[in-house]
């Protein structure tokens, strides 16, 4: 019958990559077909990288005649070589296509692509899967290799919709010659987007490193950088890694990025940019379109404004200095606390001369502003950091696909296997906090009467008291999504359906309902209905939900 004989790592040593004795199988007077392998004794199908090898031993009993075949791309060592050699290739004694009748070979692998590798054997007796041709019995089994490629990054640089940078797989731009690299000019507060195109070698991350600009480092396949401090910077690198090494080997590589960015002097207006906000803190924090160079003698030119029931009053700020971190920031500190329930308004006056206002780096002046709305910082009532954000995996009890991956749900609607559907299930790959989210996705049938995700697990969380929030959700569409809302619910209180209609998809997206009345919710389940009316397309309804709370409102006291 046929075996694969898993070897002791101590056997398999002596066996493969050093110079020894003919090995001979303990076996008695039966025949049987049986292999070996450096890499996996339980498989016939492998993953290597390019210049790497792998050792086939045959230790089939009682064959009458054995045969390797290897194919184009691939070379045998000799028996002696020493498989800690960073090159092999003294150790060639034959390149295939050809034929051996060794019992063992040592196979180096020297172009990429997917390589079959034979062992085709003939006994007198038959075994199992063997076929008699003249006589003899005779079986062959087919070995599947993939040879990865190395690594070989490539990638553009736009500056907006101009090319200013392509490198393919096959430069290999050096420290050594910077002097003759392009250079490209930007004014201060412009952008360059990086774009990683490599395929070569299949890398499934990548990491970009950036000097002189407000990004510094980066996972993203497309990456834009604003570049706000005046100078000329070489741009930086990326590498890219093969990291998934259940289905292919570990791999990397680096390259440099061979240009040269000169950021000179903006002739745009220095204006505030975004919306203020607070923070945890109560700081007050606002963007300005380029880096602040002083913030002296600003003190008395903000106003700060705060309504709510029964108050109207200007706050005076005690504190201003450009973000430790960040220097297109300016950070406000106040005189009297702030609440979630407030509304406040930002204004800026810098006075009649350029040089009393605050000025960039490259000597422009802020411009004035008046009432800026500014974002309240909330206080989160619910477990985000761990339940509400999907963050324990699946233990192992229960039904995988009924739990969605995820410890403390229920996947109502579910399939109970892996063929679905699975209309939600645990993914690490998109997130917007922690390592996981969940995911929503429909067959091309979309989406059925009801989808429900129950959230058991719930009780067992410290309870919410009653009282008025703010319901918030994080929410990633894709691109193809045409659904209208979702749906959270908890056994009491109201429920809360999010408008997505209008959401913009392909990125993260923070949606908040009006403020809400809650009663105590210590008891029951929190469950995500999704439902068909109104969003009954037949295609794949696909999403991500991220960081459900109740954002706490203070009243003011």
């Amino acid at each position: 019958m046929k075996k694969i004989i898993i070897l002791t790592a101590f056997i398999l040593v002596a066996i493969f990559g050093c110079d020894n004795d003919e090995y001979e199988a303990p076996y008695g007077g039966f025949s049987s077909f049986t292999w070996v392998s450096s890499v996996d004794a339980l498989s016939t199908d492998y993953v290597v990288p390019l210049n790497d090898f792998i050792g086939l031993l045959d230790v089939s009993q009682n064959p009458l005649s054995h045969t390797w075949s290897i194919p184009e791309g691939t070379s045998l060592l000799s028996k002696d070589f020493k498989n800690a050699a960073q090159d092999l290739s003294p150790f060639i004694t034959a390149t295939g296509p050809l034929n051996t009748s060794q019992e063992q070979i040592n196979v180096l692998f020297n172009s990429p692509g997917i390589k079959e590798i034979t062992l085709t054997n003939t006994f007198k007796d038959e075994v199992t899967n063997s076929t008699l041709i003249d006589g003899v019995w005779q079986i062959t089994e087919t070995f599947t290799i993939k040879v990865f490629d190395d690594i070989k990054p490539a990638f553009i640089v736009m500056k907006g919709i101009e090319e200013v940078l392509s490198i393919s797989e096959t430069d290999l731009p050096t420290a050594a010659n910077s002097n003759s690299w392009k250079t490209v000019t930007i004014e201060a507060g412009e952008q360059l987007t990086y774009m990683d195109m490599t395929t070569v070698g299949e890398p499934d991350k990548r990491t970009w490193t950036f000097n002189g600009g407000k990004v510094e480092t980066s996972g993203n396949q497309t990456i834009n950088v604003p570049y706000f401090g005046l100078g000329t910077f070489k741009a930086g690198s990326i590498k890219s890694v093969r990291s998934n090494t259940d289905t292919a080997p570990a791999g990397e590589a680096t390259k440099l990025i061979p240009l040269n960015v000169e950021v000179i002097k903006s002739s745009q207006p220095f204006v505030i940019v975004g919306t203020p906000s607070f923070d945890a803190d109560e700081v007050l924090s606002f963007s300005v379109s380029g880096e602040v160079a002083s913030v002296i003698n600003q003190l008395g030119k903000f106003k700060v404004n705060v309504t709510n029931i029964g108050f109207d009053q200007d706050i005076a700020v005690t504190s201003v200095t450009v973000n430790a971190s960040d220097a297109t920031k300016i950070d406000l500190k106040l005189e009297s606390p702030i609440y979630s329930s407030d509304a406040v308004t930002l204004s800026y006056t810098g006075g009649a001369v350029d040089a009393e206002r605050i000025l960039s780096v490259d000597e422009r002046a802020l411009e004035d502003f008046t009432d800026i709305n500014v974002n309240m910082f909330f206080e989160g009532a619910m477990n985000v950091e761990g339940y509400t954000s999907y963050e324990d995996i699946w233990g192992g009890s229960g039904n995988l696909y009924k739990k969605a991956n995820t410890e403390g749900y229920f996947g109502q609607h579910n399939a109970n296997n892996e063929n679905g559907p699975l209309y939600y299930w645990r993914d690490e790959s998109k997130k917007k906090f922690g390592n996981s989210s969940m995911k929503f996705e429909t067959t091309d049938a979309g989406i059925p009467d009801i989808a429900r995700l129950q959230g058991a697990g719930y009780r067992t969380l410290s309870p919410v008291t009653a009282g008025n929030y703010i319901p918030s959700v994080w929410i990633y569409l894709d691109p193809s999504n045409t659904m209208n809302n979702i749906q959270f619910n908890f056994t009491v209180g109201p429920s809360m359906v999010f408008d997505i209609s209008n959401t913009p998809k392909d990125k993260w997206i923070e949606l908040r309902l009006p403020e809400m009345a809650f009663p105590d919710l210590d008891t029951g389940r929190f469950d995500l209905n999704i439902t068909n009316p109104g969003q009954d397309d037949a295609v794949v309804q696909k999403l991500w939900v991220d960081a459900f709370d109740l954002l706490i409102v203070e009243p003011r006291i």
